[in-house]
């Protein structure tokens, strides 16, 4: 018998490939417009850690923020396209300059000390552990 989550997932994935393949057949000039793109993004949770891996080539450093509210990081970030070149044009274009924007809802609430951001080879990788329980007193109402 198949796993109900492995269909649901299977089906996101498919959206998301019709999705990318409608928005990316349009007209080049397009791409340069204010229209926040997605970029593709991997979660791997356990029962305490997560790691989220966004792919952001061409995204400089300093143009990357990552905001932790309870269960939800945001990322954002821009890409600016390059210099044009005398009087060349595009043929294809298929990639996304411009701002992005990504929110990732975790199945915890993760602790804010724990969130580590490391980026490499157009790779964003952010390191999360789950927040730990704390105990609350119960008192007698005065």
């Amino acid at each position: 018998m198949s796993n109900p989550g492995d269909m649901l997932e299977t089906m996101q994935r498919e959206v998301e490939r019709l999705w990318r393949d409608l928005v990316y057949h349009r007209h080049p000039a397009a791409h340069f417009a204010e229209q926040p793109w997605s970029p593709p993004a991997d979660v791997v949770v356990s029962e305490r850690t997560a790691r989220v891996i966004l792919e952001i080539a061409g995204v400089p450093r300093e143009n990357v923020r990552v905001m932790l509210r309870g269960n939800t990081l945001e990322i954002s970030g821009r890409r600016t396209p390059p210099r044009s070149e005398g009087a060349a044009r595009y043929h294809r274009a298929e990639i996304y300059f411009g701002a992005f924007r990504r929110i990732v809802e975790l199945p915890w609430e993760a602790a804010p000390d724990s969130v580590a951001a490391f980026y490499r080879d157009g790779l964003l990788e952010i390191r999360l552990a789950a927040a730990e329980a704390e105990d609350v007193p119960v008192r007698e109402t005065p």
